[in-house]
C-alpha cells in the first residue's frame, strides 16, 4: 500500500472527526435537526469505510459500532438522549485515540500491523447499551466500495469529483521553502529598486524606471498569492473548543454555551497552531472559575446557562481574538492582596496600582486567586503557558474584568508571520525595522518644531495637541545611547506608537523609509529579552532588528500612570479635549489651504511621480501589495488631467477607508496638524464650488481654509 494513500486517510479523518463532534453538539441543542444527523452519519460511515478497504479491522469495527446507532436514530428507532450523546462522543475518541496510534507507529507503515493491540470491548458495550446491538463488522463492507456509493449517495459523491478538481493536498514544507524563496526575491526586489532608482535619477532613462515598476507589480502579486496559501481560519484554532465547553462544564455541573463570531477571518497557518493551546486553557479557566454555578447565578439575577463568546476580526494590519465570559469577574482587590502576600509589590505601591496594572498579575507564573484548585485548573500555570505561547509568535494578551459582569480576554496577533510593511528608523548607527501598523504618525522635535520634550512625574514626556504622551529613548533602551543628556542632543524624530490601546512617543536619531520586510526568526537569546520581535535584511545587505512595540513599552515601564500630567498641570489645553478636533492643513495643488479632520485619515503616505499609473484612464499607486485608486483632492482638475504626475517630485496622499475599502486623495503638501476648536465655522462656499457637500469655510492662524469632509471627496 502505497504511503501517501494513508497519510490522506488520516488527514481526512481527523477533519472527518472535526466535524462529527460539531455535529453532535448541535443535536444536543436540537435533536429534532435532520442535517447534523445525516452529516454525522456520513462522517463514521467515511472512515468505517476506507478502514475496509486499508485492512484497519480494530478501528472498522468501532467506526461500524458508532455508525449503526446513528443509523438507529435516522430511521426513528431510538431517540437522542443524554447518554447517546456520550457515548457517541467516545466512540470519536477512541476513533481519534486511534488514528493518532497509527499516525505515530515507528514501524515501517508499507508492512506489519498498523494498529496497536488493544480491547475496545468496554466501548462497545456501552454502545449497545444504548439500545442497538453491536455486531461484528463484516470482512469487506461493500456498502463503501466506490461504485456502491456513487449509486446510493451520487449527489455527494459528485460533489466530491468537482471538490478534487478545485483543491491539491501540498506538503506544509513545500509551501514553507517557496515562502522563503518569496522573501529572497522581495529582498532582491527592494535592493534592486534602490539601484534602478539612483541610475535612473542619474541617466533620465524613462525605460528603467518602467521595468522597475513592472518587477515591484509583479513580485507584489506573487507575494500575495503565496501569502494567502499559508492563511487558514481562524476557526480552526477553536474547532474543538464546544466539545472543550461541554466536557469542562459537565464535570463543573454547569450549563454554559460557546458562541463564535468572525469564524472566516484568516490568519497565517502557523499562528492558528500557535492559538490551539492558550485558547484552551483560557477556554477551560473561563467555565470552571469564571461562570458561576446555576445556584450563583440566580442569586445575581443571570440565567442559569453562562454564555462564553469567542470573536476574532482585523485590526489595523494584525488580527484580534477576544474570549468573554458573563461570569463573576476577577476582583482586583483579592489580586492585590495575593500580590503583596507574594512579595510581588510592596503596600503603598499596590493601593497606587490601577485597576489594569493589577489585573496584570495573573499572567504570572503560579499566580492564582482560585478558591480551591481543581483537577481542571487553579494552579497558577495555564496564564503564565497562553501568554508564553502567544508572546512567542510575536503576539500579545491582555485582560479586562468588572467585578460581577465578566472579564474578556483579548489577543492581538499579525496576519502573517512572514512579509510585512514597516517603517525603518536608524539609532546610533544602526537600523530598526518597526511594523507600519503600530505607528500612528510622525513628529519633529526640536528647535523651531514647536515639539520638545519635557519631564513629568520624573517621566520623559511631550506634548502632542494639548496631550501629554510618555516618551521611550530608544539609544537608551537599547543600551546604544551616547550619554549625552535627552535636552543638550540636536532635534530628534518622535514616533507615536500604539500598544494595547495606550500611544507613546519612541524618540529615534533617524527615519529612513517605509517597505516591506522579510521577517526572519531571532535565536533564544536575543527572544529572552523582550525587545525584538525578529529580524530582516534590508535592500542594501545590512541586518536590522525588529521592535517589539508592546514589549518595549512593557520594559519601559509605560503603565496607567505613565500617561498622568504632572502636579499642577493640566493635561491638555485651556479648552476641554472633547470640544477641540484635531485637524490636518493641506494645501490643495491650486494653492488653496484646506483641513481635514485627522480621524478620517488612515495614513498619509508620500509617493514618487514615477509610481503613478493610469487604469482606466484612472490615477493608482501600489500600496500594501494592492492597487489603491487615487483621486485629486478637493476635486482639482489639473490632478485629472494626462500627464499631471509628469513633474518629478514627491506627492502626499491621503488614504482614507470608507466602509472597509481604501482611497487616496493627492495633495500638494503637508502643512501642519493644528487644534480646532468648532466655532468658526462660516457659510458653506457655495453651490457654484462644489453643491451640496461643498466644504465649509473656517479661520485657522488667520488664515480662511475650506474644511473637507473625505467620505464626500472618495465618493
Amino acid at each position: 500500500m502505497d504511503d501517501s494513500i494513508l497519510d490522506d486517510f488520516l488527514v481526512d479523518s481527523h477533519e472527518g472527526l472535526d466535524r462529527l463532534d460539531r455535529d453532535l453538539l448541535a443535536l444536543e441543542r436540537d435533536p429534532a435537526a435532520s442535517e447534523p444527523l445525516a452529516s454525522a452519519f456520513r462522517s463514521l460511515h467515511t472512515i468505517k469505510g476506507t478502514c475496509s478497504f486499508l485492512g484497519l479491522r480494530r478501528l472498522e469495527r468501532v467506526a461500524h459500532a458508532g455508525e449503526s446507532l446513528l443509523a438507529a436514530m435516522r430511521s426513528g428507532r431510538l431517540r437522542w438522549s443524554r447518554e447517546i450523546a456520550d457515548a457517541l462522543l467516545a466512540t470519536a475518541d477512541t476513533v481519534r485515540a486511534l488514528l493518532a496510534a497509527i499516525e505515530s507507529r515507528p514501524a515501517p507503515r508499507s508492512g506489519g500491523a498498523l494498529e496497536p493491540e488493544g480491547d475496545d470491548e468496554s466501548l462497545l458495550a456501552r454502545l449497545a447499551a444504548c439500545g442497538v446491538a453491536v455486531r461484528p463488522a463484516p470482512a469487506r463492507d461493500a456498502g463503501t466500495a466506490p461504485g456502491r456509493a456513487a449509486r446510493t449517495e451520487p449527489a455527494a459523491a459528485e460533489t466530491a469529483s468537482a471538490l478534487q478538481n478545485q483543491h491539491v493536498r501540498v506538503d506544509v514544507r513545500r509551501l514553507d521553502a517557496v515562502m522563503d524563496l518569496v522573501g529572497e526575491l522581495v529582498l532582491a526586489r527592494n535592493q534592486l529598486q534602490r539601484t534602478l532608482a539612483g541610475i535612473a535619477r542619474a541617466s533620465h532613462a524613462s525605460g528603467l524606471g518602467a521595468a522597475a515598476q513592472r518587477l515591484d507589480h509583479v513580485t507584489t502579486r506573487l507575494q500575495d498569492e503565496v501569502m494567502r496559501t499559508r492563511l487558514q481560519p481562524v476557526s480552526a484554532a477553536w474547532a474543538r473548543l464546544p466539545r472543550l465547553v461541554r466536557d469542562v462544564a459537565g464535570a463543573c455541573g454547569k450549563h454554559v454555551r460557546l458562541e463564535t463570531l468572525g469564524d472566516g477571518t484568516e490568519l497565517d497557518r502557523t499562528l492558528v497552531e500557535a492559538l490551539k493551546d492558550p485558547l484552551t486553557h483560557l477556554v477551560r479557566n473561563a467555565v470552571d472559575h469564571g461562570i458561576e454555578d446555576a445556584d450563583a447565578r440566580a442569586r445575581a439575577g443571570k440565567p442559569a446557562e453562562g454564555r462564553l463568546r469567542l470573536t476574532a476580526f482585523e485590526d489595523g494590519g494584525s488580527v484580534r481574538l477576544e474570549l468573554a465570559d458573563d461570569g463573576a469577574g476577577m476582583s482586583v482587590e483579592r489580586i492585590r492582596e495575593q500580590a503583596v502576600a507574594r512579595g510581588l509589590i510592596d503596600v503603598e505601591r499596590a493601593q497606587r496600582l490601577s485597576d489594569e496594572d493589577c489585573l496584570a498579575f495573573v499572567f504570572l507564573p503560579g499566580f492564582s486567586t482560585a478558591s480551591k484548585v481543581t483537577n481542571i485548573s487553579g494552579r497558577g500555570v495555564g496564564l503564565d503557558a497562553a501568554r508564553a505561547a502567544i508572546e512567542a509568535v510575536g503576539g500579545s494578551i491582555g485582560v479586562r474584568s468588572v467585578a460581577g459582569s465578566g472579564t474578556t480576554f483579548h489577543i492581538r496577533l499579525p496576519l502573517t508571520l512572514a512579509i510585512l510593511p514597516a517603517l525603518t528608523v536608524e539609532q546610533s548607527g544602526e537600523i530598526y525595522a518597526i511594523p507600519q501598523a503600530h505607528v500612528l504618525e510622525l513628529v519633529r522635535c526640536g528647535e523651531g518644531s514647536g515639539v520638545r520634550i519635557e519631564r513629568a512625574h520624573d517621566r520623559v514626556v511631550f506634548r502632542l495637541r494639548g496631550e501629554l504622551l510618555p516618551v521611550v529613548e530608544l539609544g537608551r533602551w537599547l543600551g546604544v545611547d551616547d550619554g549625552e543628556p535627552q535636552g543638550e542632543r540636536p532635534s530628534r524624530h518622535l514616533l507615536v506608537l500604539a500598544a494595547d490601546g495606550r500611544r507613546y512617543g519612541l524618540a529615534v536619531e533617524r527615519v529612513r523609509d517605509t517597505e516591506d520586510i522579510v521577517v526572519k526568526p531571532l535565536a533564544h537569546n536575543l527572544r529572552e529579552g523582550g525587545t525584538f520581535a525578529g529580524a530582516t535584511v534590508m535592500g542594501d545587505g545590512r541586518v536590522a532588528l525588529i521592535l517589539d512595540v508592546h514589549a518595549l513599552a512593557m520594559r519601559a515601564g509605560l503603565g496607567a500612570a505613565a500617561d498622568a500630567a504632572a502636579p499642577g498641570e493640566p493635561a491638555t489645553s485651556a479648552a476641554p479635549a472633547a470640544a477641540r478636533v484635531p485637524l490636518l492643513l493641506v494645501r490643495a495643488r491650486r494653492g488653496v489651504r484646506a483641513a481635514v479632520r485627522l480621524n478620517e485619515i488612515d495614513r498619509v503616505v508620500e509617493f514618487e511621480s514615477a509610481a503613478f499609473e493610469r487604469l482606466d484612464e484612472h490615477p493608482a499607486v501600489r500600496l500594501d501589495g494592492e492597487v489603491l485608486a487615487v483621486a485629486p483632492f478637493a476635486g482639482d482638475p489639473a490632478l485629472g488631467a494626462p500627464g499631471a504626475f509628469g513633474e518629478p517630485r514627491t506627492w502626499p496622499v491621503l488614504v482614507h477607508r470608507e466602509r472597509g475599502r481604501r482611497v487616496g486623495l493627492v495633495v500638494d503638501a503637508v502643512v501642519d496638524i493644528v487644534d480646532w476648536d468648532g466655532d468658526e465655522v462660516a457659510t458653506p462656499a457655495g453651490r457654484a464650488e462644489g453643491g451640496s457637500d461643498a466644504p465649509h469655510r473656517i479661520v485657522i492662524d488667520d488664515h480662511v481654509t475650506d474644511l473637507v469632509t473625505l467620505a464626500a471627496e472618495a465618493a
